[in-house]
């Protein structure tokens, strides 16, 4: 449940800054660069609290975090795409 609730907040993350940099008049390929650099650091950050807190083993973590990190980059790359 958490990792889907992590992933659904990375696609609204994604969503909100493409919404607000397309109205500022970014380029979506500098608002690219900038979502996949927070995104890493807010998986690392949330493995690091599974680790911690949950007592995940790093194993387990580096899993299920390249998964939370790959969803959103894929529909990023889908919009790149189109």
């Amino acid at each position: 449940m958490h990792t889907t609730l992590v992933i659904s907040a990375g696609l609204i993350l994604l969503a909100l800054t493409l919404l607000i940099g397309k109205k500022l008049g970014v380029s979506r390929h500098i608002l690219a660069y900038r979502f996949v650099g927070v995104w890493l650091l807010v998986t690392v950050a949330n493995g690091a609290v599974g680790m911690v807190t949950a007592g995940q083993p790093l194993v387990s973590e580096l899993v299920i975090g390249s998964g939370v990190f790959g969803a959103p980059l894929v529909a990023l790359a889908l919009y790149l795409r189109a």
